[in-house]
């Protein structure tokens, strides 16, 4: 038996066969070629363009769904459009000459006032009532608190929805009660009736904005400094006194909250009258914003629509001028 062995050659090793590293990956310490944005600002920029790039959302985003709108309607006041062409016909101040000459216009512009009153003064009165009454310190204080609440965080289409069968004139729950107690003399065509349809409307409204003036006022009682009402009471001052001289001029910045809000919301009434009566009977109930739609959506009579948005606009903006100017004027104070 034979064996072949191969020998390797002297000097020649396995290690010769092996490539040698190569340097072409960069090392871990070493520095990029091109230096980085940030490397070639201040801190201090740095913090600027971090400061804009966060802001240029917002802001575009207020530019295009709220700036943008209210120039194209202000320019579509002055035009006249169907809605469909595609062009638009410059008719200049026609469209306003148009609405200050409709009788619609004065008619839905009073009912604007009337909201406005209502929200400033009934739902307001409402709400401080009920926070009075609940922060005498009743048994039953939370579920009560719940309840009057409540009616704040319905929809108002079912608000609207639930109201209308109330004051249905046949087989409604109002109808009904009054029919029971021997008062059948006393029902009324709620919603159907241009004499009173619209504070049929505020009684609804009014059920539903409780709640929230409640809230508000209720927050600011339970944050009033107890030791102010304590020292009147020592003083030997009447519940009437604390609450005149001591409880109300403390609740002015809730005060203030709630009208500011009821303010902007009376010119936004659009949906409860909308969903109960459509502006009617006759647009007796009808508001700006009702008239502004159905002008422009099934009338098509786009640039007149669009001067009602302007009237609007107009009347919004003298609402709430004062209400900004008091809260600017409040944070001048305070940074003083």
């Amino acid at each position: 038996m034979s064996f072949d062995v191969s020998v390797s050659e002297p000097g020649r090793s396995e290690s010769a066969l092996t490539l040698p590293p190569t340097d072409s990956s960069p090392s871990r310490n070493s520095k990029s070629a091109w230096p980085t944005l940030a490397g070639r600002l201040t801190y201090k920029q740095q913090r600027t363009l971090t400061y804009t790039l966060f802001l240029l959302v917002p802001v575009v985003l207020f530019l295009g769904a709220f700036v943008y709108p209210i120039i194209d309607t202000i320019i579509l006041s002055f035009h006249e459009w169907d809605g469909i062409s595609p062009e638009r016909t410059f008719v200049g101040l026609e469209n306003y000459r148009t609405l200050f000459g409709l009788e619609r216009f004065h008619h839905a512009l009073a009912n604007n006032l009337r909201w406005l009153a209502f929200y400033l003064v009934v739902p307001t009165l409402a709400g401080l009532g009920l926070a009075l009454l609940l922060d005498s310190d009743v048994r039953g204080t939370y579920l009560f608190r719940t309840i009057f609440f409540i009616p704040f965080t319905i929809t108002t289409v079912a608000v609207a929805s639930a109201w209308r069968w109330l004051y249905e004139p046949t087989a409604g729950m109002f109808t009904t009660v009054l029919t029971a107690l021997g008062l059948a003399r006393y029902n009324q065509n709620w919603l159907g009736d241009p004499e009173i349809v619209t504070y049929s409307i505020m009684a609804a409204k009014l059920w539903a904005w409780s709640g929230f003036t409640f809230l508000i006022y209720f927050s600011g009682l339970r944050n009033l400094p107890a030791e102010y009402i304590e020292a009147a009471r020592i003083d030997g001052a009447s519940p009437l006194t604390i609450l005149l001289r001591i409880k109300l001029p403390l609740l002015w910045p809730s005060t203030i909250v709630v009208l500011g809000i009821a303010g902007v919301d009376s010119m936004r009434v659009f949906d409860i009258v909308w969903s109960m009566t459509q502006g009617g009977p006759f647009e007796s109930s009808s508001v700006l914003a009702v008239a502004m739609y159905e002008t422009s959506f099934a009338r098509y009579l786009m640039g007149l629509g669009a001067a009602f948005a302007v009237a609007l606009l107009m009347l919004a903006a003298v609402v709430v001028m004062p209400y900004i100017y008091y809260l600017s004027s409040r944070v001048e104070d305070i940074r003083e």
